[in-house]
């Protein structure tokens, strides 16, 4: 687990997840297939693209959440390009590009890499402080795109406000 710079544990956030949706996504290979466990996905189900590429992951929680980073793991054919946005609401293809990026990742290939280091996608440190729904547009330059594992890292926002100005009560 990595720490946060409030001293807090950063957790994995995938058992707050209210829904998940993937736009493109083949029938037998998709995202609920490798978030089910509400942990990271060890099994040997994977996500796949459909038609194309592309892959548009829709993760609403069911709290605000800090997002510190994420997790991406793949075998082969993994994203190169990661485009986030934060709490949209009903988005798809055709209106991704009607809002601009909270954050644009450029990947290597090692830290999507499935091996047994697991390497952290670090994220802004400011933009993703109260995310109720995440979106992240996955772009490769493969003829499809494979997610073996995901993970989404942060904290809770309630577990981290500053509980300091409240008075002690005495009996």
């Amino acid at each position: 687990m990595a720490s946060s710079k409030t001293g807090m544990q950063d957790v994995s956030l995938l058992e707050h997840i209210a829904k998940a949706q993937c736009l493109n996504e083949k029938d037998e290979h998709t995202l609920q297939s490798i978030l089910s466990s509400k942990a990271r996905n060890t099994s040997p189900a994977y996500l796949d693209s459909d038609a194309d590429a592309e892959l548009l992951l829709n993760i609403e929680f069911n709290q605000a959440v800090r997002v510190r980073s994420l997790v991406i793991q793949a075998q082969d054919r993994g994203p190169e390009r990661l485009r986030l946005r934060i709490n949209c609401s009903a988005i798809d293809f055709t209106n991704f590009e009607d809002s601009e990026d909270t954050q644009v990742i450029e990947l290597k290939a090692d830290q999507v890499l499935k091996d047994a280091t697991t390497k952290l996608i670090t994220l802004h440190p400011t933009k993703f402080n109260h995310v109720n729904s995440l979106h992240i547009l996955v772009e490769s330059d493969h003829d499809n795109t494979r997610i073996d594992a995901l993970d989404i890292l942060g904290t809770l926002v309630h577990a981290t406000k500053n509980l300091s100005g409240l008075a002690q009560q005495e009996n």
